[in-house]
């Protein structure tokens, strides 16, 4: 168990260094905003693609991708059922009429590429990026559906058609696009010449670094200033780091999975709030300073409550 701790410890510590380097060298001015958008686009364009690609075709064979598919229900179903809950807390708990589509959204769903996947590679390896990657899939599909048109809703005056082609391009972006790609090729049993998958290994490899930059970046840029822990903060907070793992958690012993795979649906889940959540509230007029209170206090938390966690699903 102490092995576990310190294990997760120093995998934790490997991304809060790259943090507050990224933290740091932004509050020298060596990073901006126009920087942090930059890594963004490149992670989530480039970068991040390809990386799905290399690890996807050099981790699974098509029988063990086959088999993995199903484990893709518990990331679905415990986002759901989180959201559902978040819904019914929003009301029994009198949350600002306001933020309620918002709260549910960033109670239940989680950071799953800019922390998550940084995360999940520092504590298990490179061997959990596909189940990662499953997580993920889940919870963009999620987000830019039933999450989205929540935050839609706090603003009685929007009309915008949520189920629309805008939505589906958001849905299907470049890294569940090369997800998909990730897994044709291994279910066709099709392998990429070696200078081509050096090539995507190569610029695969910026993403865990410009990832974890873009949150240090944005940690500095929301600052620490403006936060007050009232009720609603505490709920959310329960939502990611206690509510969501534990259901997580719960379906795994009704859909049997690989352990490790358990294991990193948990972890990814206990993510911290996404990074959208500020943006789109800001777009459709709703609770942009409570979104970006969330984002930063649940980054900063996440890296705390980690190593423990670690050594709860160890235990469990």
């Amino acid at each position: 168990m102490l092995h576990t701790f310190v294990n997760a410890i120093q995998g934790v510590l490997v991304i809060l260094f790259v943090l507050m380097l990224g933290y740091f060298l932004a509050k020298y001015r060596w990073f901006d905003s126009k920087v942090s958008d930059l890594f963004a686009k490149v992670v989530v364009n480039v970068s991040l693609p390809l990386y799905m690609i290399v690890n996807l075709t050099s981790t699974f064979t098509k029988n063990e991708l086959e088999h993995s598919a199903r484990g893709l229900l518990i990331p679905f179903l415990s986002i759901l059922l989180s959201y559902s809950m978040a819904v019914i807390i929003a009301r029994v708990a009198n949350v600002k009429v306001h933020r309620r589509g918002l709260f549910a959204a960033i109670f239940s769903l989680s950071n799953s590429i800019f922390v998550g996947l940084p995360m999940s590679l520092a504590l298990f390896g490179d061997v959990a990026t596909p189940y990662t990657l499953l997580y993920y899939m889940a919870n963009t599909t999620i987000w830019w559906t039933l999450g989205v048109y929540g935050i839609i809703k706090d603003n009685r005056e929007e009309k915008q058609n949520v189920l629309s082609i805008d939505t589906l391009k958001r849905i299907f972006n470049p890294p569940l696009i090369g997800f998909l790609i990730g897994v044709g090729l291994v279910l066709l049993q099709i392998k990429l010449p070696k200078f081509i998958f050096d090539s995507f290994k190569m610029v695969g490899g910026l993403t865990t670094p410009l990832s974890i930059f873009c949150v240090g970046i944005t940690m500095y840029e929301m600052g620490f200033k403006n936060f007050r822990l009232d009720k609603d903060s505490i709920l959310v907070f329960a939502g990611r780091f206690l509510v969501t793992p534990f259901i997580t958690w719960l379906l795994s012993h009704f859909i049997p999975v690989p352990k490790l795979m358990r294991d990193v649906f948990i972890i990814m889940s206990a993510m911290p709030v996404m990074v959208n959540s500020a943006i789109i509230s800001r777009v459709y007029n709703g609770d942009y300073e409570f979104a970006t209170a969330m984002i930063t206090y649940s980054t900063v938390f996440s890296v705390v409550i980690m190593p423990f966690l670690m050594v709860l699903i160890k235990i469990i």
